[in-house]
């Protein structure tokens, strides 16, 4: 193997052993919350973390995707410096708009979603504490600090676990003590983070750099807001259409799938991300992908199905296994990570390639919401990952056929690939 390829792989060790050890505490995490608490509470839990997934995206603004971007590219102090201080400014900037903004958010609004005011507050310090979070993790993964980039993953994990477990020893679990050991654990990691990285944060702000992480993170948090678009409308929809009990079936579903097989690729995406955006020859990337293609959907599905029946009987009988959701929810998970890989792909290029991943990511989110509208009312909980998963279907086609970069090589690669997976679907 070459030098580069080598790196990669001790990189991708460091953070796929950290992540794992994680999984296990959060696994656990996720397990304990949704047999203690049933369906009906754990879909109050889910639905507090969906609500914050939209709300933190104009908060962070897609500059930490941008950060990550011009950090990794060069390895220098005084420009990450500089990159990181000016950076935080803007987010901090960002977030105490927006927080105002939710505060004086009218009741009608929530109630015509079906949320209470008081989970949409919990939403609210949700998400400001996610974005401090991962604010503090992309600073980490574009400096390419990948050692202690995989400590994160265990230690907030098992953070969370400890604090739940006290939490239960001390007083009966409802869905507000479950959220209150997730804001603990957060708090905790993102002050070791921020101690590490104190170095890099100095009173700077430059405004040549914040023009050009503006110009990157506008076109970014599209992309970032379509994507928590697709992926968290579901939620909203079953728990508008049919009941909070209903949505925490389709929490535990999810979480056995969707979650599971994006843990597997943000362990290869953060080392994978960075080390694209230093790569000046996007074929290299592009023929690999095409190898591992017809493996990803050949074995993934079927993997995925089992993953979901041994989760699934660990979380007990209250919550119903049904082998066609399953092999729905095995499909959704398997695309996402097929989409993600050529998206991250795609962004490594800069604002071209983040154009080519909104105009699709913009097309999927208006099927899948489009599609969500007429099949869970009728069709159930299944009628969610069967719209996200034709949704992304289309998508994915779209953006292999209709990304434009120059070069004729690489335009051939997408549109070969592009056959292959059809052919395959």
């Amino acid at each position: 193997m070459s030098d580069e390829a080598t790196h990669f792989l001790k990189n991708l060790s460091y953070v796929g052993f950290g992540t794992l050890i994680g999984m296990v505490f959060l696994f656990t995490f996720n397990v304990l919350v949704g047999r203690l608490l049933g369906p009906l509470e754990y879909g109050k839990f889910s639905l507090i973390q969906s609500i914050s997934m939209f709300l933190y995206i104009p908060m962070l603004m897609g500059y930490h995707n941008a950060m990550v971007k011009y950090n990794a590219e060069v390895e220098n102090y005084d420009r990450q410096k500089t990159v990181i201080s000016t950076t935080y400014i803007l987010v901090i900037i960002f977030t105490i708009v927006f927080v105002f903004i939710y505060l004086i958010t009218p009741q009608k609004v929530l109630e015509y979603f079906s949320v209470p005011s008081e989970m949409f507050h919990l939403s609210i310090v949700f998400a400001v504490l996610y974005v401090i979070y991962t604010l503090l993790i992309s600073t980490l993964n574009g400096l390419h600090k990948m050692k202690i980039f995989a400590m994160v993953a265990p230690i907030h994990s098992s953070i969370l676990l400890f604090t739940l477990l006290c939490v239960v020893y001390t007083n009966a679990l409802t869905y507000k003590s479950a959220i209150f050991s997730m804001f603990v654990a957060y708090l905790i990691t993102s002050s070791f983070m921020l101690i590490y990285i104190s170095r890099y944060l100095v009173p700077i702000f430059d405004t040549s750099w914040a023009n050009t992480l503006t110009k990157f993170a506008i076109y970014s948090i599209i992309g970032s807001l379509i994507f928590i678009l697709y992926t968290n409308i579901n939620q909203i929809f079953i728990n508008m259409y049919m009941n909070t009990e209903a949505l925490g079936i389709y929490n535990a579903y999810s979480f056995a799938s969707i979650n599971t097989a994006a843990i597997f690729f943000n362990i290869f995406n953060s080392v994978f991300f960075p080390t694209a955006s230093k790569c000046n020859d996007m074929t290299i990337i592009l023929k690999r992908i095409n190898k591992i293609t017809p493996y990803l959907i050949g074995f993934g599905i079927p993997i995925m199905v089992f993953i979901q029946f041994v989760i699934l009987n660990i979380y007990g009988s209250s919550y119903t296994i049904d082998i066609l959701l399953m092999i729905s929810f095995a499909i959704f998970s398997i695309l996402i990570v097929y989409y993600g890989i050529y998206n991250w792909t795609f962004c490594s290029r800069g604002i071209n390639g983040v154009k080519s991943v909104n105009k699709s990511s913009i097309l999927i989110a208006i099927i899948n919401i489009i599609l969500a509208m007429y099949l869970i009312p009728r069709m159930g909980i299944i009628g969610a990952p069967i719209s996200t998963a034709i949704a992304l279907i289309i998508g994915i086609y779209f953006l292999l056929n209709k990304g434009k970069f120059r070069s004729v090589e690489i335009l051939n690669l997408i549109h070969n690939n592009s056959t292959t997976f059809s052919f395959i679907l």
